[in-house]
């Protein structure tokens, strides 16, 4: 009886939950996270300057993203980092012309240490927070010390650096001891560049770094153990291999992908424990540049590249791309725009990707990832004048609605390089107006794009082309009763246009 009744109470307990889950509106995001619904969240994390080029990405023991880059317009090497409500930004370091490229880790207590170059003096550099302040030194001043690169962090919270001699074509590797750095030369085929070492290509294991990177046409893994270094030969390619990125799955095996300039196509490779395997992953058009890989808890990769419709490089897409147990996947995180590149990607505890990545276009720093949040919707297309002047004001308006109700901000893209701040806040579906005026004749596209207060951006809106035009008046005198044109002078119009 008492047990019959305890399972009654269960029953009614549990019929009761599902009531409210299903009923009250403010349970949206539990019903969500019962449901396994999760939305793209794509934020713009830094947009003051050309920022966003050269991005690393790791998450903290809260899964908030860390991310390091560039600043190329100040050429100064910055960091980001979400706190679990906003993003903050940071000036690490500014003497020179640094951050060209970056590669971050993070330590046991969150610290972040960032491998980078100063690409004027061609030095190996190294930043880390102690926690209350960063620190900055000079690693390797070789004046020939740059590539892509990077950094692992050992058990002992000690930095592992893995780079380019790019003068002479070598791999070499760094290593902090707790007291000192030792710089090793690894490999002196000559065939070591620019692109060779890709995102977390270097892993300690067993105590003992690896690293896997390209050799011109070779993909290799460079090892050390008792006796010293050694050096495999995974593969070889048709052609250059770039942007070795590698992650290490639940048996110590390692995943590779990498850029294949042979056919422009992304490949995969990977350890099963008795030898190398290896597919193409995608290889319509032009795939994998920037190339990053990461591993879910089942062992599944997932890399973040970019896609472009040729090798002129006029046009890229942010791509993302998952192993779901029987076949790849791809999918477009944002196209607008010449976006995409400069990635990184790593794995949240809920097994969703965050990547970080570049919007070529304005230099802005992005970050896509899976939350609970709903986006707002797509903006309506702005609404004003299709004709302008220069230099004379001209005002357009827009709205959209948020599904969470929260209140939204607005950034507009003039067409002309120019963009707003975010302007706001404003309540999901108010009318709001932001005015700008051209200082070059020409046709322009306006845009502008929506985001809450988590961040989550919506889609650009559809475009409204507009025409700032040369306009020209005659002026005439009269002469022996004929009139001839002495004079042409640009002026200001009289009306407006509007749809």
């Amino acid at each position: 009886m008492i047990r019959n009744l305890f399972n009654r109470r269960n029953f009614i307990c549990f019929v009761s939950v599902a009531f409210l889950l299903s009923a009250i509106p403010f349970n949206i995001n539990i019903k969500k996270a019962l449901n396994n619904e999760w939305n793209w969240s794509i934020e713009t994390v830094d947009y003051k300057g050309k920022v966003g080029r050269y991005t690393s990405i790791s998450l903290d023991s809260e899964g908030n993203p860390r991310i390091s880059y560039a600043d190329i317009g100040n050429y100064d090497l910055k960091y980001a980092y979400w706190d679990g409500n906003e993003w903050h930004n940071e000036t690490v370091d500014s003497a020179g012309v640094v951050g060209i490229p970056t590669a971050l880790a993070l330590d046991s207590k969150d610290r972040p240490h960032i491998a980078y170059c100063d690409f004027g003096k061609k030095y190996l550099k190294y930043a880390h927070f102690d926690g209350s302040e960063w620190h900055v030194e000079t690693i390797d001043s070789g004046k020939d010390m740059l590539s892509h690169l990077a950094i692992s962090i050992d058990s002992k919270d000690d930095p592992h650096i893995a780079y380019c001699d790019s003068l002479h074509g070598y791999l070499k590797y760094a290593r902090f001891d707790g007291s000192e750095w030792h710089v090793e030369t690894i490999d002196t085929e000559g065939n070591v560049s620019w692109f060779s070492v890709g995102a977390h290509s270097i892993f300690i294991k067993d105590g003992y770094p690896h690293i896997i990177y390209g050799c011109g046409k070779k993909l290799k893994h460079a090892y050390k153990d008792e006796n010293g270094w050694s050096i495999e030969i995974i593969l070889v390619e048709g052609g250059e291999i770039r942007y070795a990125s590698t992650a290490l799955d639940s048996k110590n095996y390692p995943h590779i992908c990498y850029h294949g300039m042979e056919n422009y196509d992304l490949r995969y490779v990977y350890w099963d424990g008795n030898e190398w395997k290896k597919e193409v992953v995608l290889s319509e058009g032009y795939i994998g540049g920037s190339c990053s890989i990461a591993l879910d808890s089942h062992d599944y990769p997932h890399i973040a590249c970019y896609r472009t419709d040729s090798t002129q490089e006029n046009d890229r897409d942010q791509e993302y791309v998952y192993w779901d147990g029987s076949k790849w996947n791809e999918m477009v995180i944002d196209s607008v725009g010449y976006v995409g590149g400069c990635c990184d990607i790593t794995i949240d505890s809920n097994d969703n990707p965050v990547i970080s990545y570049c919007y070529w276009q304005h230099f802005d720093l992005k970050c896509a990832r899976k939350t609970m949040n709903n986006p707002p919707e797509k903006p309506h297309r702005p609404l004003g004048s299709i004709i302008g002047f220069k230099d004379l004001n001209c005002t357009y308006k827009t709205s959209t609605t948020d599904e969470d109700g929260e209140q939204l901000y607005y950034m507009f893209d003039w067409g002309d390089g120019s963009v707003t701040d975010w302007l706001g806040p404003y309540a999901s579906d108010e009318i709001i107006k932001a005015s700008h005026s051209w200082e070059k004749e020409g046709r322009y596209l306006i845009r502008v794009k929506a985001k809450d207060n988590h961040y989550s951006e919506s889609s650009w809106s559809d475009p409204l082309p507009i025409s700032i035009p040369k306009v020209y008046f005659l002026r005439w005198r009269a002469i022996i009763g004929k009139y001839f044109i002495i004079s042409m002078r640009e002026v200001m119009p009289l009306s407006f246009f509007s749809f």
